[in-house]
């Protein structure tokens, strides 16, 4: 085709789409979805989890672990103008080495709140000393599927101990587990009183309930400042610090280094009978179907689960598939 030609039928498509782009139908809807995101951003950027993460707004509301946790603050914020403060992603040191990551955390006077940010759907059941908590979803046609996941609570008591162990203090501590609005809390059992596992939308009037128990503070302003200014290094860590996090925990549930690698067709098709068709999946696969303690999709942010092919050469051989899906499609394998 002659030069001449592709330039003018590349004048054509362009004015095309000028045209469509004028046209009120799309114009307008388009204008108002930008207006939205403009004001949004600009909301974002004015409270304290842009400052402390610096993440764009998009990058937050395209990841679902960063999202739910935002929105955790965002539902708390009422509390910086009563002298608490917030901090978001915190790496805490461990005595061998390695880090353990809270969420969310409110130094406020009436003490500390450490929130882990959960974000399943479905119905949930567990109680406070069980160890593998479970999510059931439906599965169509009457039917449901059960997968397993480590007990928020036990995870949140891990990051609470090595929390006081670097603060150096015995200071009062609430652990509140907060999980997504899209799910339903069907049974779970709590006897701690500084224990709360609750939906997102009641988050405040939760904690607010918390800080009227008593009229007495617990912390000065300059205490909240010194725990803030401790703790606040430990949210600017750099990306090596961050993946040697991820890794020891890999490690942990599986002593051989996990690797992202091209994941053979019988294990994604297994991942896809597991969302798709939950009754084809074994009650032994169930059971072994456990959401590591810390790990993220890192594509979306949500729970990377374990699970196990059931057919094909790579039968029985174990995965990571995420909790998304299937909204999201990550997989990888456990080598």
């Amino acid at each position: 085709m002659p030069l001449q030609e592709i330039f003018q039928s590349f004048l054509s498509s362009f004015f095309q789409i000028i045209l469509l782009l004028i046209n009120p139908v799309v114009l307008i809807p388009v204008i108002i979805v930008i207006v939205i995101l403009v004001i949004k951003n600009k909301e974002y950027k004015k409270g304290t989890y842009y400052q402390i993460t610096k993440l764009p707004y998009l990058s937050v509301r395209n990841n679902i672990g960063r999202y739910g946790e935002y929105y955790t603050y965002k539902r708390l914020k009422n509390f910086e103008s009563e002298g608490s403060k917030f901090l978001f992603n915190i790496y805490i040191p461990k005595d061998n080495g390695e880090t353990t990551e809270i969420d969310v955390l409110m130094i406020s006077p009436k003490g500390l709140f450490v929130f882990e940010s959960k974000n399943y759907s479905g119905w949930i059941f567990g109680s406070e000393n069980q160890k593998n908590w479970y999510q059931t979803l439906p599965a169509g046609r009457g039917r449901s599927h059960k997968e397993n996941f480590y007990n928020p609570i036990m995870q949140n008591r891990s990051h609470i101990k090595h929390l006081k162990a670097f603060l150096g203090t015995d200071i009062p501590v609430r652990s509140i587990i907060v999980f997504s609005d899209r799910c339903t809390l069907k049974n779970v059992k709590i006897t701690s009183n500084d224990i709360s596992v609750i939906n997102r939308y009641n988050v405040n009037p939760v904690v607010t309930a918390i800080c009227n128990q008593s009229q007495e503070n617990l912390l000065s302003a300059e205490e909240i400042s010194n725990i803030y200014n401790k703790l606040y290094p430990c949210t600017q860590i750099d990306e090596t610090t961050k993946v040697q996090h991820v890794t020891n925990i890999h490690n942990k549930i599986n002593p051989i280094p996990v690797q992202q690698v091209d994941v053979p067709e019988d294990i994604r098709q297994t991942n896809n009978d597991i969302s798709e068709n939950p009754s084809t999946v074994s009650q032994e696969t169930e059971n072994i179907a456990t959401t590591s303690q810390e790990i993220k999709c890192p594509k979306c942010g949500a729970d990377l689960i374990i699970r196990t092919a059931t057919r094909g050469a790579n039968a029985g051989k174990q995965f990571y598939g995420c909790s998304n899906y299937p909204k999201c499609r990550y997989i990888e394998n456990i080598k």
